[in-house]
């Protein structure tokens, strides 16, 4: 009887044991690229929810730029929902704000009406979803930790998205529809990240500073 017990409770141990290995296999820090990726595609969300609410509220702005402000506020809320959730589990601290470079670009975007405000959007966030979704590709292709690269991989459908609508958008008001990035899901991103909303290169994304840079006016391809 004695050994009997003493069976079941090695055995109990080592069914714990087993169920633990997951949650060990987990327990390591995550790699500088996965938290790289979170927090910059966190500062992206929330510098494309500014900048998606100012297009949705500016009263003279065309249809299609409200629009498009619209989804970009419903989606991005939902993507960084997912952006936190991750975090968490990963444990990976989140910036609380946008970076200075993205509220710059808001405080510039608000500046302006009209045709000009529809001709800055439009180009400033193309040329800032361009680098998003090479940022996104990157992850997908060399990040370690696979909770952070699914979630690139639930992100890219949603980012290529946006930028097809505002490419469509940019035609109909004759302004250009380039840069397009290569959108391919295995290959590393090139560009240097820069959030929705940055008209120029940024520096490379650092753990704590993604940097899109401002100029809302100048036609160039760039995120952060």
């Amino acid at each position: 009887m004695k050994r009997s017990a003493t069976t079941r409770l090695g055995v109990l141990a080592a069914m714990a044991a087993v169920a633990l290995l997951p949650a060990a296999a987990h327990a390591a820090a995550p790699s500088e690229q996965d938290t790289q990726y979170l927090q910059a595609i966190h500062q992206v969300n929330l510098g494309a929810i500014q900048i998606g609410q100012l297009a949705q509220d500016t009263p003279d702005a065309a249809q299609g730029v409200r629009d498009v402000g619209a989804d970009m506020v419903t989606n991005h809320t939902q993507l960084d929902e997912e952006v936190n959730r991750v975090a968490g589990e990963v444990n990976v601290d989140l910036p609380a704000d946008p970076t200075q470079q993205q509220q710059d670009l808001v405080g510039q975007l608000d500046g302006l009406e009209g045709g000009e405000f529809d001709a800055a959007f439009v180009e400033s966030q193309l040329l800032g979803y361009a680098q998003v979704i090479e940022l996104n590709n990157a992850e997908i292709a060399q990040g370690s930790d696979e909770r952070v690269t699914n979630l690139a991989q639930e992100a890219a459908p949603v980012l290529n998205e946006l930028y097809t609508a505002l490419q469509n958008l940019a035609a109909q008001l004759g302004l250009p529809t380039s840069p397009s990035p290569g959108v391919s899901p295995t290959a590393p991103g090139t560009g240097t990240p820069t959030a929705p909303g940055s008209a120029t290169p940024a520096p490379p994304v650092s753990p704590t500073v993604p940097a899109p840079t401002s100029s809302p006016q100048t036609p160039l391809p760039a995120q952060s």
